[in-house]
């Protein structure tokens, strides 16, 4: 971890050290004593104490502890008391969260699930919030590795040493103190424009490489801007992003950042950009190679630096013909007419080689086909739609899988949903899809999941076995080895999990101003798990809504008050298929009975493979997902099929 951060400042999301495995250090309510006492008097002998038999059979059949794990030192007690278990319940050790292991960064980038967010400048919805420099600083320090920036055009002027109309420089000796600059106007966008045009034709760069965007940057002044295009979403500039991420890249986690550049700029403001990257990020971006990459990098050998995704285009081809379209989506203008909302194609603006020399290790190509032979280049990220990405999967779910293995793909939510909900981010994991962007300005399932994958862990994963690319049969198949993707990936079944909800202490209230006795809270619990991923293959008329998707869900009955005691009410799930411990999760949210549509209040996920089973507790997060002092007391069970 780059630094440790004190987690009641921030929220969660992904990756932040809100994984640390602390104990209770609260008092404990009567819903939680009196459940503490009841588990001991069942183990308690004849002289109100457990003794060494029965410690043994608690700490190995009920809690199953790590036989080298902290609590070994009850295991060899001769005896123990109700005091002691209550220490031990309340202790780091009581925690349901295992610590993450220490991460294996050596793999290429491609073997990782990489923390990501989509519309990151976004405060809100897709139609009306605002873009902030605050959304960015936000995320980043939530332990986001992954962030959007949509660029548009912005104030043009003539910098106070240029004069277009007689089209002369002045030196600034000449040039009055106060002179400001001037605004192009009509007869100056021309006079570019012929200018543009003559030097095409007969001097496309000058002697020292330079083009006509790079040499009229020398006496135009240009600010690109942030935000979301063709809505009523407010601006920032992107000066002021790229100071913001500067600051704060690597607060957090010192992991590569990737910046996801969404184009909207004329060449010459992309010149402007390219001046402000270079500026700011400075020796966080990566030099430039003196041979083509061949493979991806590790997180290891990247770290502290910025990696820019943004369209490729090959030196050999001609900036008119290179289109920016890195988002199957992202050229769609949005028309609101009354209820309804209709979207048109909007044509994409050209990207000049300069800027996408910066695409190194993380070039935007549109995606075709995965037989494409852009799909064999090392250094390529395709981009997809949440609904591009379903068409793939159940249509080519090998295909994609093994894509997915060595080289990088990045989804995103369709454009419609403008409220800035989410979809199950499980789904593309699943299928190995490395960058899986959600929209951080929500607090949904999608992001409860997203918590859950990567808590505590610098905003990279890595991928369990048969997910990443063997090392000795690297680059097999595209030499005509097909690989066996069945035999390498190793499920599960699981015949029960039980989920028994105790009691709750200090859960927060939806407004801190609301009554406490008038809070009525209910548990709901699900296992989020997929199909394999290599049996993913339905109807291709299937939408995204019709594909079968796998979901266990149930919730106890409704309690009162903030400290709720819930009776011990078990919920359980039975027979559960092509378990991958390290892509299944378990979410706990507490809902608030309300009028209307009922209200997330609290909420905690565990990945399956950091889940530890017994009687633990569970820290929870507030509805916005910040640190609360409510707690969760839980007993989990879970039988695997022999």
């Amino acid at each position: 971890m780059s630094r440790q951060l004190p987690i009641s400042q921030y929220r969660a999301g992904g990756g932040h050290p809100t994984g640390q495995r602390n104990g209770i250090e609260e008092s404990l309510e009567e819903s939680f004593l009196s459940h503490f006492t009841q588990l001991f008097n069942k183990y308690a002998g004849v002289n109100g104490k457990w003794s060494r038999d029965q410690i043994s059979l608690f700490m190995h059949h009920v809690q199953v502890e790590n036989p080298d794990g902290l609590a070994t030192y009850l295991v060899d007690k001769e005896e123990l008391d109700l005091h002691e278990l209550i220490k031990y319940l309340t202790s780091p050790c009581g925690n349901i969260l295992e610590m993450a292991p220490p991460q294996d960064l050596s793999w290429p980038l491609s073997n990782y699930f990489i923390s990501s967010s989509h519309n990151t400048y976004l405060t809100g919805n897709q139609l009306s919030s605002d873009s902030s420099t605050e959304a960015y600083k936000d995320a980043l320090l939530r332990g986001c590795r992954c962030i959007e920036i949509d660029v548009w055009d912005g104030k043009e002027l003539w910098k106070p040493e240029w004069d277009s109309e007689d089209g002369s420089e002045h030196s600034q000796r000449d040039a009055p103190v106060d002179t400001a600059p001037r605004k192009m106007g009509f007869r100056d966008r021309a006079f570019v424009k012929f200018g543009r045009w003559a030097m095409n034709k007969f001097e496309p760069v000058d002697e020292d490489g330079r083009t006509f965007d790079d040499r009229l940057a020398s006496f135009v002044h240009m600010e690109p801007r942030v935000f979301h295009g063709f809505t009523l979403t407010k601006e920032v500039l992107f000066r002021d992003v790229c100071q913001t991420v500067r600051e704060h890249a690597f607060t957090t986690s010192e992991l590569p950042l990737i910046v996801s550049l969404e184009v909207h700029c004329s060449t010459m403001q992309q010149v402007a950009m390219v001046d402000i990257m270079e500026e700011i990020w400075g020796d966080f971006l990566l030099p430039a190679p003196e041979t083509e990459p061949t493979s991806l990098p590790s997180p290891e050998q990247l770290r502290k630096k910025i990696l820019i995704k943004v369209k490729y285009v090959p030196e050999g081809k001609s900036e008119d013909a290179a289109t920016s379209s890195g988002d199957d989506e992202s050229m769609l203008e949005v028309v609101v007419e009354g209820e309804q909302r209709k979207t048109k194609k909007v044509p994409p603006p050209k990207i000049t080689h300069r800027l996408s020399r910066l695409g190194i290790h993380t070039r935007g190509i549109s995606f075709k086909s995965l037989e494409d032979p852009h799909a064999k280049m090392p250094n390529h990220i395709f981009s997809l739609s949440e609904n591009a990405a379903f068409a793939v999967q159940r249509q080519m779910p090998k295909a994609l899988f093994s894509h997915n293995k060595e080289f990088l793909m990045r989804t995103y939510p369709h454009g419609m949903r403008v409220d800035s909900s989410n979809y199950d981010p499980v789904i593309f994991w699943r299928a190995g899809v490395q960058v899986v962007a959600l929209n951080w300005q929500s607090w949904d399932l999608g992001m409860v999941l997203n918590e859950g994958m990567f808590m505590g862990s610098d905003g990279y994963v890595l991928k369990p076995e048969g997910y990443r690319l063997d090392r000795s049969t690297k680059r097999g198949h595209r030499n005509g080895m097909e690989l066996d993707e069945t035999e390498s990936v190793k499920s599960k079944i699981l015949e029960r999990v039980a989920i028994t909800v105790v009691a709750a202490q200090n859960l927060p209230l939806l407004d801190p101003n609301d009554d406490p006795a008038k809070f009525i809270p209910y548990v709901k619990i699900g296992l989020h798990t997929e199909p394999d991923a290599l049996e993913a293959m339905v109807s291709e008329e299937a939408t995204s809504e019709q594909v079968a998707q796998i979901g266990y869900c149930g919730e106890t009955c409704k309690s009162k008050g903030t400290s709720p005691d819930f009776g011990g009410e078990t919920i359980e799930f039975l027979n559960i298929k092509g378990v991958v411990s390290e892509l299944t999760f378990l979410s706990f949210r507490v809902i608030a009975d309300v009028p209307g549509p009922d209200v997330m209040a609290a909420w905690s996920c565990v990945r399956l493979d950091r889940l530890r089973l017994g009687y633990r507790f569970l820290r929870m997060l507030d509805r916005n997902g910040m640190p609360s002092k409510g707690i969760l007391l839980v007993k989990t069970a879970i039988r695997e099929a022999s």
